[in-house]
């Protein structure tokens, strides 16, 4: 084995990170490649007193392995951003176990290789079908379902035009005999007579939306490189190259339940950038860029039975509102997703020499996804796919703490950190999480 310092060692390294970073409409993602690659093997005894906060630009050094293995969970009890960015109670509760392991190993010292494999062990939403009421969905879907309505009240002669139609849907109207109509997906829907029109299309979104237990397994794979290509005493630069691999759950998922990926290959390029501001701090920002290649595959599901995926043909006939897409279909996600961060790191050792093997951080971060577009319909809910036609975004500020078992005297190869970030702002979210990590991360030198 390879003699690290003073110190003959024979422990092995590893490296693991799986971060939940957005739940956008119904969904959750597991993001990409590990978010802090950094010299972690000494190569001298000198011990610098921001080493318990690595720098973001950092590579691993030739020959070592990295394994990081993360608990990380995200809950939220009904917070969600409309797409004006107001904070509201949006009535889903989400509960978000994932874990998983991700591999880096250093090509030489300036280059490494990383493999991220996430896994979701629980992928819960609750919801509460008066606060959907807030949810950007819920009104794309009211929406269409009125002018639905209003389609059949005007030809009956019972209005005329969309305004006055609503306002009468508003107040309770119904019609006087039962009505079967076919709802956009080609379902067979009957309206009894006296039910007002507005507590039934309530009822229906409500139930079209209600959750279930969601989608469990493995998450999207991602496969990259780092290259840090410029470093001095100050400063250092990386840029990365990340591919997202659809090998999550997305196609067969029914609306009831959350996906484990995105259901789309993507491209990401990164930039890691760190400046040491003294001896004692550390300012690093890191930024991708993602663009979606190619279109992905989605089947619809029932709107009366959202456990189900649908078999109905959706052909539309006249009387009815079926709006004549297949069950399955293609969607893309145009435009860039830009995510990333801006922290401050310190080392504790500031404080104490005996704190030396601690540190601690302030993030703020960010993430502007993309839209999701199946055909380019402007409803999921009503449409049975799911999907949102406008970007979410959301913002959130954070703090961590870390141990570093290199800055002890036995030079123990283990590192430790702890992370919590709050969302702060968004747009268009329907969940917004407080997420909590806890990353475990082994060393191997070769």
């Amino acid at each position: 084995m390879t003699i690290i310092g003073k110190r003959s060692t024979s422990w092995k390294q590893l490296g693991a990170a799986v971060c939940i970073t957005g739940i956008a409409g119904v969904a959750v993602s597991v993001q990409a490649m590990a978010q802090e690659v950094s010299d972690v093997l000494p190569t001298t005894t000198k011990r610098p007193t921001h080493y318990a906060v690595a720098p973001e630009s950092g590579t691993l050094p030739e020959k070592v392995l990295r394994a990081r293995i993360p608990y990380v969970s995200a809950t939220s009890s009904g917070a969600a951003y409309d797409i004006d960015g107001t904070k509201v109670n949006g009535g889903l509760s989400a509960n978000i176990v994932a874990t998983g392991l991700a591999l880096e190993y250093g090509i030489n010292d300036e280059l490494s290789f990383g493999l991220l494999i996430p896994y979701v062990m629980k992928n819960d939403l609750g919801m509460d079908a008066d606060n959907f009421k807030n949810q950007r969905g819920y009104f794309n879907s009211k929406r269409n379902f009125y002018e639905s309505a209003s389609a059949l009240m005007m030809k009956q002669g019972i209005c005329t035009n969309n305004d006055s139609c609503f306002a009468l849907i508003e107040t309770g109207y119904a019609f006087p005999y039962d009505l079967t109509v076919q709802l956009t997906t080609g379902e067979p829907l009957t309206v009894p007579a006296g039910v007002p029109l507005n507590q039934g299309v309530h009822h229906l979104i409500a139930n079209s939306a209600k959750p279930e237990s969601g989608a469990t397994g493995m998450g999207d794979i991602d496969l990259g490189v780092k290259y840090r290509w410029f470093k001095n005493d100050t400063m250092g630069h990386a840029v990365g190259l990340v591919l997202h691999t659809p090998t999550g759950k997305y196609e067969d998922v029914t609306l009831s339940q959350r996906a484990t990926g995105r259901g789309i290959m993507e491209i990401a390029l990164r930039s890691n950038f760190d400046y040491q501001i003294n001896e004692d701090f550390i300012a690093g920002w890191q930024h991708s860029i993602d663009y979606a290649v190619g279109k992905g595959k989605i089947k619809r599901s029932k709107l009366l039975e959202n456990t189900e995926l649908s078999d109905v043909d959706a052909t539309a006939a006249e009387g009815s509102f079926a709006d004549g897409f297949a069950n399955s279909n293609e969607f893309e996600r145009p435009g860039i997703r830009s995510s990333g961060f801006v922290d401050v790191k310190t080392s504790f050792a500031r404080f104490s020499p005996m704190l030396a093997s601690m540190g601690g951080k302030f993030r703020y971060g960010y993430d502007f996804d993309t839209s999701v577009r199946v055909e380019e319909m402007e409803d999921a809910v009503s449409n049975g796919f799911r999907g949102a036609t406008e970007r979410s975004s959301q913002q959130t500020l954070g703090l961590g703490l870390v141990f570093d078992g290199f800055q002890l005297e036995s030079r123990v190869p283990v590192r430790v950190t702890w992370d919590i970030d709050a969302p702060v702002a968004g747009a268009n979210k329907a969940v917004a999480a407080v997420r909590n990590a806890v990353v475990t991360e082994l060393y191997y030198k070769f």
